[in-house]
């Protein structure tokens, strides 16, 4: 019996080249139905998708605000709140979704909040004119400069009091009042436009990823069809692991990174007295490269395998360069995320046991073939 497996990919089947190219513009218009289906969900769910993903941006900012607040309240103080002391704040802050606020009152105000009373009315509902009182005898009459102020001229007194009358100046030095504040932090758009094109944007990305399982679907069944009929039964294998790894990478991005890196970001804020205000284009763009970066690379393991299959690298060089495969994980884990090491750790770690993964599937499906046969 001979075993031997024929290299001929289209064998038992009748199609012709031109057979396979309508195959081919038939998936990728199935594929295209099912990407306008998504999109058009997408949309429909647009401000809900764009609220979800301005959510990390939004905590962020309100463990900022608190964590500013904190700062400025041991320097109103001049106190300084041990670890246990400020994590007990952190989470008092954080149950009430507040902070305090330090504002500064004159007396003279808090005096007049305290004895007011609503003007009386008459009849016809208008307020009654009330009299001026008498002016005593002190106030009629001009004061005596006392002997330190005869250096300032009648001018500036003058200046000096209108000002204070007109409630320009204070009359009394303030005094601080403490006051709690909700935080509503949101973002900002700086364009009319703007924000109709991040609603656009959230849509199309919501529904392709909706819609992604299907497309790939209809992808896989066109390269199913040059596969060997023994090797078409690895498209239900590889199908699911290949999406399950991209959106496991990016879920570990938008779940796990976005609060370390925010969090670490916003630490050079409090350090330079820069209060954020992020864009919500710019944040876009982060919140959908980030996660989108990390499911690519994610895809590591299917890539070795590939690789293996068509035999530019084997089973041993994979195994005896791991150190310098690990070394450039890191490199390009460095460049690949934004300039922190946590969302690089986040990035490189996995992909470090991806790797050796990768070695175990090589190892689990070997090669049995060179990709290319020798010429007899």
């Amino acid at each position: 019996m001979n075993s031997k497996i024929n290299d001929d990919f289209f064998e038992g089947s009748s199609m012709s080249f031109g057979d396979h190219l309508e195959e081919l513009r038939s998936c990728l218009f199935k594929a295209v139905i099912w990407l306008g289906v998504g999109v058009a969900i997408g949309l429909y769910c647009g401000a809900d998708v764009v609220k979800f993903i301005e959510q990390p941006i939004q905590e962020a900012l309100v463990r900022y605000y608190q964590k500013k607040s904190i700062a400025r309240l041991e320097e109103n103080l001049g106190i300084q709140l041990t670890e246990a002391q400020e994590a007990e704040v952190l989470k008092e802050l954080k149950d009430k979704d507040w902070a305090p606020v330090d504002v500064w009152v004159e007396p003279d105000e808090i005096k007049r909040l305290a004895n007011y009373t609503p003007p009386n009315k008459d009849a016809q509902g208008k307020d009654k004119e009330i009299a001026p009182a008498a002016e005593s005898k002190e106030e009629a009459e001009p004061t005596k400069k006392p002997a330190d102020e005869k250096k300032k001229t009648d001018k500036e007194l003058d200046v000096r009091k209108a000002l204070q009358e007109a409630k320009v100046l204070p009359v009394a030095e303030p005094v601080r009042l403490r006051t709690w504040q909700r935080i509503e932090p949101s973002t900002e758009a700086l364009r009319v436009e703007e924000v109709f094109m991040i609603w656009m944007k959230a849509g199309i990305v919501f529904g392709a990823i909706l819609a992604s399982p299907f497309i790939f679907w209809h992808l896989w069944q066109f390269v199913a069809a040059g596969l060997y009929p023994h090797e078409k039964k690895y498209v239900w294998i590889f199908m699911p692991f290949s999406l399950g790894l991209f959106f496991g990478g990016a879920c570990i991005a938008y779940f796990l990174a976005f609060t370390p890196v925010l969090d670490f970001l916003f630490s050079f804020n409090l350090m330079t007295g820069i209060d954020p205000r992020p864009r919500i284009s710019e944040w876009m763009g982060f919140v959908i490269m980030l996660p989108l970066g990390f499911g690519i690379s994610f895809q590591l393991p299917l890539v070795m395998l590939l690789l293996n299959r068509i035999g530019i690298f084997s089973i041993e060089a994979y195994t005896s360069n791991w150190r310098v495969s690990v070394l450039v994980i890191f490199f390009l884990s460095m460049i690949l995320t934004p300039s922190d090491p946590i969302s690089m750790l986040l990035l490189a770690v996995p992909l470090t046991g991806l790797y050796f993964m990768g070695i175990g599937l090589c190892k689990w499906m070997p090669s049995t073939r060179a990709p290319f046969p020798e010429a007899k």
